[in-house]
Formats: C-alpha cells, structure tokens, sequence
C-alpha cells in the first residue's frame, strides 16, 4: 500500500487550482549530556486489521486525536468517516458517512474534536466544515471557507479548535498562496491570527509551495488554548508557544548540527512527494519536487496532560523525543526504537490521553500503535 495518501494530495492539488509578552530565549542547555535521563517508548496495543471487520480496517488515516472523554477519534478519508475506538481499542461507532447529503461528507481531510467533545470534519468540496455532537449525529455545517478549507485542526477550548490553512487567493489579478495558523471558533474567519505567509502562487513550483505551508511547520495545543509552533527547517531548531490571545509564552531554541540526508532518503523522499502529486486529476501541474538535502532539525511537537513538550528530532530516523518543562528546561528524552521502518513518513499524536502513531506510508496497511513511556533506555 505504498503511496496510498494520492488522493489527499490531489485534494490540495485541485484546491489549489481554483504578539508578545514575556522575553524569549529559553535554552534547553541547562543539563548536560550526561546529566539528561533516557527512557523508551514502547508499544503497548495496535488498532487496525488489514482483512475482516470493516471498522478495523483502515482505508486512509487522515487525522488521529484524542477527544476530552479519552476516546481515540481517527478520520478515515477513504470510508469517509470518522471511527471511534475506547482506550482499549474497542470499538465504539461511526460518525457520517459518504454521500452528499446532510451529515455525510466526501474526501474528508481534517478534523478536530474541541473541549466541548463536538467533532468538526473539514471536507474540501464547497469548502465545508461538517459539525457533530459527541454521541455522533449532525449539527449542521458550522463554516463556509471561498479559497481554501483548514488542512490541519487541533481542538482545543470550548468550540474552538486550531486550523492550519493553505489558500489560493487572487491578488491584483494574480493567484497568491496564502498560508496561516489561526484559532476558529465556529467562523471562517480567524479568531485570533499566529502565523500568516504569503508567495506567489506558480503551478510550476511545486517545491517552494510545499516547502513554504504543508511541509514548512508543525504546529500542536493543549485544552487551555494554548498553540506550540515550530518551522520545519533544516537551520533552525525553534519551538514558540503562543497564548490563546497569541502573547509569546516561551521561546526554546537550540543549537543543532546540520544532517545530511542519504541519496536513498533524498530518492524514497522525491519518489513519495511526487507519487502523491502525480496520481489522479494531477492536471497541468509539473510534478517535480526537489528535496532539502539536510534533515529537518524538528520533526513533529507534541504537549501531553503535565504541560510537558515533546520535540520529535528530524535529524535522527530512530524517533528520539526531546521533553522540555512549560519553562523550556530539558526533562529527559525519549526513544522509540520499535518505530524503525521509514520514520519520516510517521505521524505521532501526544495529548493528554497518551501517545499513538501511525504510519502514512505503510508496507502493507494502517494500524494505531498506542505507546508508553516505559523504563530507562541506558
């Protein structure tokens, strides 16, 4: 099942074509080396079958969370659907379906379960954003976006859930992309504005346009509203954690040698990029992506239910976790050692509830692997 995520990309594809308080620079440096704890991460239970009962077997994992009632939500792109699991990995009920009609959703993209415990699905055709109540039936549509749907949501307090969100804008008679990171509560307008850029739009450059949004920073938040924001850059190691009224919180920043990536990662990384491009209605598009030839310093951020941060190194393939404080102060990192195969292409979810992963390019299928944090690794 290699390349399976073709048709999110084509999404993006076709929906292209039509603050400060507090001084930053915190600096994880206080401990040394040898002074820094490590412990495992191991995996504890999976979700997922790739043959039998229909609610086990995953068609494209979109987007994996944690409601506040501790449920496991994943949104399933190809069933059109989001299922949702007990801790256990129990089973416990659909939400939607595929169609057109009310309550149902095609190609979904996004979703977010806010601290109200409704669940907000972002589906690109019409721009829509679907609501549902948490025992799963439909509320209504909650927004209408003209030029580009949230790619990302993270829930967060109340009704209000983060969006992550790549637009094609005309601009004096030229198409601009515009990219940004707001706080939405229940609008298509921003409540409150993070992170705003904006380039020129060229359907011949597909590299400076994925570089420049979906593949450009990483982005989580906790219950109370709060966003931790961080540039996937292969110069510059920077975690910023805004308030809910986007005041600068802290500011960690590290040193961090430069990694160059092999030629068989540059190779898996081109051919995987431009695979999802160059599937379905690629259109007149030029599918040629350009890999940075270093690693990125980050790869992923997570927050989890004591505030702690956890920074997913990108210059290593084995995942290793960098855990700072809310100060920014280094606590202990962490290592996943039975995540080996192709770890660029996984996504980790660290929230309140725990830690899972999933594979966004498997060998074979989709599964959720629920880890722990577990004895020291040395």
């Amino acid at each position: 099942m290699k390349y399976l995520f073709a048709t999110t990309f084509t999404c993006i594809l076709i929906l292209l074509m039509t603050c400060g308080n507090r001084d930053p620079g915190a600096d994880s440096g206080s401990l040394t080396d040898e002074q820094i704890k490590h412990f495992e991460l191991t995996v504890v239970d999976s979700i997922g079958v790739e043959m039998g009962d229909s609610n086990y077997v995953f068609g494209t994992l979109q987007a994996l969370t944690h409601g506040p009632d501790g449920l496991i939500y994943a949104l399933d792109m190809i069933d059109c659907c989001v299922k949702v699991f007990s801790p256990e990995g129990e089973f416990v009920r659909r939400i939607s379906g595929e169609g057109s009609g009310p309550g149902e959703i095609i190609r979904p993209i996004a979703m977010a379960v806010t601290g109200s415990g409704k669940v907000f699905i972002t589906c690109p055709g019409g721009g829509l954003i679907n609501c549902f109540l948490p025992t799963g039936e439909w509320e209504g549509i909650t927004a209408e976006f003209n030029y580009g749907v949230p790619m990302t949501m993270i829930g967060v307090d109340g009704n209000a859930y983060i969006g992550l969100r790549l637009s094609t804008e005309p601009e004096e008679g030229v198409w601009t992309c515009v990219f940004s990171i707001g706080r939405y509560e229940e609008s298509a307008e921003p409540a409150v504005l993070y992170f705003i850029d904006s380039f020129p739009f060229d359907s011949n450059d597909l590299t400076t346009t994925l570089r420049k949004s979906l593949f450009g920073y990483t982005c989580a938040a906790d219950r109370n509203g709060n966003v931790y924001f961080a540039p996937l850059s292969s110069e510059k190691y920077q975690i910023t954690v805004f308030s809910p009224e986007c005041d600068t919180l802290l500011e960690i920043v590290r040193d961090v040698e430069r990694v160059a990536k092999s030629e068989d990662e540059l190779q898996l990384e081109k051919e995987w990029v431009e695979a999802l491009f160059g599937g379905h209605d690629s259109g007149s598009m030029v599918v040629e992506y350009n890999p940075d030839p270093y690693r990125n310093m980050i790869a992923d951020i997570g927050v989890d239910s004591e505030g702690r941060i956890w920074v997913r190194r990108g210059t290593v393939l084995t995942p290793v976790f960098d855990v700072y404080d809310s100060d920014g102060n280094t606590l202990f990192t962490a290592e996943a050692p039975a995540i080996r195969d192709e770890p660029q292409f996984w996504d980790f979810v660290i929230d309140e509830y725990g830690i899972m992963a999933y594979p966004r390019n498997p060998e074979y299928y989709q599964k959720i692997y629920i880890l722990e944090l577990s004895g020291t690794a040395d």
